[in-house]
C-alpha cells in the first residue's frame, strides 16, 4: 500500500518513558489530500422508475458530492430490458417499456442541473439486442468451427451489431446525434465500442470488403494463434473503430461543439476486442477504463502499477486525454486505501474517479464513496501521548492509545500481525542507526488466544513492510517475529512465556535480537535474524488482536528508547 510519510523526525540516544508524567500532546491531524471528483455510472431500469426515483436519488447525489451522473440512456444489457431500448423520447430506438411517459433522461438533467450535477448521456454502441433483430444484415458474425454465424455470445444470450457496416454506425450516430440535440446534456460518453474476439466480425459484408482490399478472406485466418494476418485483420478493425469515433466527434461538433465526449474502454491488453485508444485519441475528451482488477483475475497494483491499466491507457492516449479509473463498488476498505494511494502517487492529474453500480445505488455506497474522497488513508489518529509518539493503524484497523502515569495503553481488534500485510495498531518514534527498545507487557485482557502485544523495529509503515518484533501472547508464550522481504511470508520462533514479561528487541547494523525477561535485568535471547532495513526505522509498541471484543486492551510500563 502506497502511504505517505511525513519527514522522519530525529531523536537523541535515549529516551525514557519510565515511571513519571511526561509532557502530553495531541498529535494534528494529517493534512487531507484534494478530494477526487465523484462520477457515478447509474443504470437508468435500476435506479429510475418514475420522478420520485429521480428526487430521491438527486438528494442523495447532493448529500454524497456525487459531481457527475452518467446516465444509462440506451440499455446496456440484456437482463430486465433488452440491450437497445432507451430510456427517452426518441424518434429512432425503441422505448424501454414503462418510460414511454416517463423520459428519465429529462428529469434526471432537469433535477441534477438544478442542483449543480452534470450529467452524461452513457450511450452503449455495439451490444444492441433491438438493432440485432431489427436487421439480420446488421447482425455481428463470430467464426466458429470454420462456420459463421451470428454471435450471441457464449450463453446465447447477448446480442452485437458489425461495427463495421455503415448503416449500424449511421443508425448509433443518429441516435447520439438525438440526444445531443433535443438534451441539455453536459456530454456523451461512448461504452461497447468494440467487438467481443478476433473471430468476429465475419458478416458477408465484412468478408467482402476485406477481401477487396488485402486480396484474401478473413475466414482463412486461425484466429486462434497469433501471425501476421491476424495482426493485420486487427489492425484494420481498430482502424473503423478509431474512424467511428472520429465521425461521432464531427456529428456532436455540428449539433453542438466543444461538448465532451468519453469512452469506457476495457484493458488493453484485451487487444482481441478490437478497441485501441491510440486510434481515436484525438477525437475525445476523456478515457475512462474499465480499472476492475478483480474480474480480470488481477491484484489492487495492477490498477496504478508500471504494467498496469492506468499505465498502459496513459501510454495510448496521450497527456491531451484525461484519465477517469472506473472503479468497482464492492471492494474492501484496503483495497480502496491502495488503489486510491497508488493512482494519488502516480497519476497526480487524475482528479475524477469513476465508480459502477449494477443495480441501485444504495445510500451506504454512496457515503461510503464520499467518505473516500480524500484517500489514502494513513491510520494516523490523535492519541494523548508524550511528545514524540505518534499512533497509527496500520492496514486500516480499529485501535486506540493513551498514556497516563508512565503507562500506555492499547486496543485492538480483528488485527494479526501476520502474512503478507500486517493489521496493528502501532505506537512508534523513528530511530536512526543502531538502538534498543525495551518494555514491560504488564497485561493482556479480553483478547483471542493469538493475540500479540510487544515491541516493534518496521522498515516502512506499510502493511507490507519488513520488519522485526518480540511480542507476547495471551496463551501461547512468546513470539519473535520477523518478515525479511517486503512482502513476503513472516517467520515466528516461539519460546515459553507468560504475561507479565519485559520484551526487548536490539538492532546492530542489519541484525535484529529478540529477548525476552521475568525482571528487566536478566534477558534470555529467543531468537535473531538479518534484515536488510534502511538506516531509519519506526520503533515503538505494537498491538494486534484477532478477536473482536470491544473491551480488549493490552498494558505497557518501563519503555525505553535507547
Amino acid at each position: 500500500m502506497a502511504i505517505r510519510k511525513g519527514k522522519l523526525m530525529r531523536f537523541g540516544l535515549i529516551l525514557l518513558v519510565i515511571c513519571f508524567v511526561m509532557p502530553m500532546y495531541a498529535p494534528a491531524a494529517s493534512a487531507a489530500n484534494t478530494p477526487f471528483e465523484t462520477e457515478v455510472i447509474v443504470r437508468t431500469v435500476n435506479q429510475f422508475k418514475n420522478a420520485a426515483d429521480v428526487t430521491t436519488f438527486i438528494n442523495k447525489a447532493v448529500q454524497y458530492n456525487v459531481d457527475v451522473i452518467n446516465l444509462n440512456v440506451k440499455q446496456d444489457e440484456d437482463d430486465e430490458v433488452p440491450s437497445g431500448y432507451v430510456f427517452y423520447d426518441s424518434d429512432i430506438a425503441p422505448i424501454a417499456p414503462g418510460y414511454a411517459t416517463f423520459d428519465a433522461l429529462q428529469h434526471v438533467i432537469t433535477a441534477a442541473h438544478a442542483n449543480n450535477i452534470k450529467v452524461r448521456a452513457w450511450i452503449p454502441q455495439f451490444h444492441d439486442q433491438a438493432a440485432f433483430n431489427f436487421n439480420p444484415g446488421w447482425q455481428m458474425y463470430s467464426l466458429v468451427g470454420g462456420v459463421a454465424k451470428p454471435f450471441k455470445g457464449s450463453g446465447g444470450d447477448e446480442y452485437f451489431v458489425n461495427p463495421i457496416h455503415p448503416d449500424v454506425q449511421a443508425y448509433q450516430r443518429s441516435i447520439i446525434s438525438e440526444v445531443v440535440s433535443n438534451y441539455d446534456v453536459d456530454g456523451v460518453v461512448l461504452d461497447w465500442l468494440r467487438f467481443d474476439d478476433y473471430n468476429m466480425d465475419v458478416s458477408s459484408y465484412t468478408v467482402n470488403l476485406y477481401q477487396s482490399l488485402y486480396g484474401y478472406s478473413p475466414l482463412t485466418i486461425n484466429f486462434a494463434t497469433d501471425s501476421t494476418r491476424r495482426q493485420e485483420w486487427n489492425a484494420w478493425r481498430t482502424d473503423k473503430i478509431g474512424q467511428y469515433v472520429a465521425d461521432v466527434r464531427d456529428d456532436i461538433e455540428a449539433v453542438k461543439p466543444g461538448l465532451e465526449l468519453g469512452v469506457y474502454i476495457l484493458p488493453p491488453e484485451f487487444t482481441e476486442v478490437g478497441q485501441d485508444v491510440s486510434k481515436f485519441h484525438e477525437s475525445i475528451d476523456f478515457v475512462a477504463p474499465m480499472a476492475y482488477f478483480d474480474d480480470w483475475g488481477f491484484t489492487p497494483d495492477w490498477v496504478y502499477g508500471t504494467n498496469g491499466i492506468l499505465a498502459d491507457t496513459a501510454d495510448l492516449a496521450g497527456s491531451a486525454v484525461r484519465i477517469v479509473p472506473a472503479l468497482d463498488d464492492d471492494w474492501t476498505t484496503a483495497q480502496y486505501n491502495q488503489v486510491y494511494g497508488g493512482i494519488r502517487d502516480n497519476y497526480p492529474n487524475v482528479t475524477h474517479l469513476s465508480f459502477f453500480s449494477y443495480g441501485a445505488w444504495s445510500d451506504t455506497t454512496l457515503s461510503q464513496i464520499n467518505t473516500r474522497r480524500t484517500w489514502p488513508d494513513n491510520g494516523e489518529y490523535d492519541a494523548a501521548l508524550p511528545a514524540g509518539w505518534k499512533a497509527r493503524n496500520i492496514g486500516l484497523t480499529a485501535g486506540t492509545a493513551s498514556y497516563s502515569s508512565g503507562d500506555f495503553t492499547l486496543t485492538s481488534k480483528s488485527s494479526d500481525i501476520w502474512g503478507t500485510q500486517d493489521k496493528l495498531n502501532f505506537i512508534y518514534q523513528t530511530m536512526t542507526g543502531d538502538g534498543t527498545i525495551v518494555a514491560k507487557v504488564n497485561a493482556m485482557s479480553n483478547m483471542n488466544s493469538w493475540a500479540k502485544a510487544g515491541v516493534m523495529m518496521r522498515d516502512t509503515l506499510n502493511p507490507s513492510a519488513k520488519h522485526a518484533d518480540m511480542l507476547m501472547t495471551p496463551s501461547n508464550g512468546a513470539t519473535f517475529q520477523y518478515r525479511s522481504a517486503t512482502g513476503g511470508s513472516m517467520t515466528d520462533v516461539l519460546s515459553s512465556a507468560s504475561v507479565p514479561r519485559w520484551v526487548k528487541l536490539e538492532r546492530s547494523g542489519n541484525q535484529f535480537i529478540g529477548y525476552i525477561s521475568s525482571n528487566g535485568t536478566s534477558w534470555t535471547e529467543v531468537s535473531r535474524k538479518t534484515i536488510a532495513m534502511n538506516s531509519s526505522v519506526y520503533v515503538g509498541i505494537a498491538l494486534s488482536n484477532p478477536g473482536s471484543s470491544s473491551s480488549n486492551k493490552a498494558m505497557f510500563s518501563q519503555v525505553q528508547i535507547y
